[in-house]
């Protein structure tokens, strides 16, 4: 059986993925985001020592484990993820047509990433940036919880095209959540039992062994979506929202570009990147 959060796989110098021991994609899980005093600093000190505490167990990245919990808090069985298997044209082209989010798999463990990540915020709070009023965004202080909240972001910005319920346990978590901040939303999470259960449940069906809530493991989703014609990089441990500029030809194919020039190119030397796509599952 696969390792826990082994990569099975190396990115070639031109991103082109090859095949591993046991094939590629890597099935790895997240690791545990939620440090509160990390950007995720809500004011009450009540609330900060909470959050600690909270933990959940990993998301594996799996299209069928990611799919299982967005069908189970809502999301049609006509959508699905799929696994995205390199980013040269030939093998994104692989992918469905239409896919409304890119979700990536990283190692943001590493120097390199921590580097970049504090001069990414440094820059955009210099110079600011455009942020669509419909985006949805939370932040995460829910331990482990990255993928869970990847495929939130995923569902809640394309809810409408989806045909998300209202009275799905997502439905109902994101009526209730209107009008608060990102940070609320993030607290909101961690009492969302319908999603905790789901997110467990989906979680113990993986190629990986299900880890304990509270294991220390070493890589991060994050997801992009489309939102009024540009591309937007959602990641709860982020203190806003990423605009990376217009979609150019298809949302797949602008994620691609973009994680090959903030992520691979940043970080050539890591085993760690794995893409899945959601789609029309016909």
């Amino acid at each position: 059986s696969r390792p826990f959060g082994s990569p099975g796989a190396q990115a070639s110098i031109d991103f082109q993925f090859a095949t591993g021991p046991l094939g590629w994609p890597p099935r790895g899980r997240e690791r545990e985001m939620a440090n509160v005093e990390d950007e995720c600093t809500p004011c009450d000190a009540s609330i900060r020592e909470r959050m600690k505490n909270v933990h959940w167990v990993p998301l594996e990245s799996n299209p069928e484990m990611l799919t299982d919990f967005a069908q189970q808090v809502g999301m049609p069985s006509s959508w699905a993820f799929t696994d995205i298997f390199g980013l040269d044209e030939e093998l994104l082209a692989m992918v469905p047509p239409g896919a409304v989010a890119v979700t990536l798999l990283f190692d943001s463990s590493r120097d390199v990433m921590r580097k970049w990540k504090a001069e990414q915020k440094a820059a955009i709070q210099a110079s600011g940036q455009k942020i669509s009023p419909s985006l949805k965004h939370l932040r995460q202080y829910v331990g482990n919880a990255c993928g869970t909240i990847a495929t939130i972001h995923s569902l809640a910005n394309n809810a409408e095209s989806l045909g998300l319920s209202a009275d799905s346990p997502l439905g109902k978590f994101l009526a209730a959540a209107d009008g608060k901040t990102p940070d609320d939303i993030g607290i909101m999470l961690a009492d969302a039992k319908d999603l905790h259960t789901a997110s467990e449940a989906s979680a113990q069906g993986g190629q990986t062994a299900a880890p304990e809530a509270d294991a220390d493991v070493n890589n991060h989703f994050i997801v992009f979506v489309e939102k009024d014609g540009d591309i937007y990089e959602l990641d709860g441990t982020k203190a806003f929202p990423i605009n990376h500029g217009a979609v150019e030809g298809s949302l797949l194919f602008t994620a691609a570009k973009v994680i090959k020039k903030n992520f691979m190119e940043k970080d050539p030397d890591s085993m760690h990147f794995n893409m899945m796509a959601l789609v029309k599952d016909d």
